[in-house]
């Protein structure tokens, strides 16, 4: 019987095994990354989130204190509130709110004292769980002067009566309307701001 010659090894297996373990390789580091992008998300979702819900206690606190604040015809600087219309940036930002740096007066529209600061610890809550957040406020009245409220000059809220009008129904008497700011400053330099328009 012939014996049949010995066929030498090529490498060919180890070649297709180098290659399909390179694709899983780089498959693997595309997955990982898009689950860190993914977490990342989640994240900014959620830290976003909570600085809307901080902004709320700054939304809470001006509207009493337009509540109680009386006529309010003039500035007061302990309620942060302005009996004119600040002037804004183009996005609609009053600038003293906008362009300010630090807590402490805002152009003399509103004092430190009313600064919401989440860095120091509250009640029940350990230096660990702070929110790391300031948050500012400033009240403004939309009218162009200050005094008593004039249709002629203020931007006003009024409630038509329910059911329709007849010839015998008082006409309510129009209110100003106020615009409340709140800007929120978190880690890492983050910064958002809100507002709302109310009246009284």
């Amino acid at each position: 019987m012939q014996a049949h010659p010995v066929r030498r090894s090529r490498g060919v297996i180890m070649v297709i095994a180098l290659i399909t373990l390179a694709v899983l390789m780089i498959g693997a580091v595309a997955a990982i990354r898009s689950m860190n992008v993914s977490l990342a998300n989640v994240g900014n979702f959620g830290f976003k989130r909570d600085m809307t819900n901080q902004a709320d206690r700054a939304m809470r606190r001006a509207m009493d204190s337009i509540n109680v604040g009386g006529a309010l015809t003039a500035n007061n600087a302990s309620l942060n509130y302005s009996a004119t219309m600040l002037t804004t940036t183009p996005e609609g930002i009053p600038q003293v709110l906008a362009t300010m740096p630090t807590p402490g007066t805002m152009g003399g529209v509103a004092t430190a004292g009313n600064v919401i600061d989440l860095n120091s610890a509250i009640s029940g809550e350990s230096a660990t769980d702070l929110a790391r957040l300031t948050v500012y406020y400033v009240i403004d009245r939309m009218c162009l002067n200050t005094g008593a409220m004039d249709a002629a000059t203020c931007a006003t809220a009024s409630t038509p009566p329910q059911g329709g009008k007849s010839p015998g129904d008082i006409v309510p008497e129009p209110k100003p309307l106020y615009r409340i700011s709140v800007r929120v400053d978190g880690p890492r330099g983050a910064q958002s701001f809100y507002q709302a328009t109310v009246s009284n």
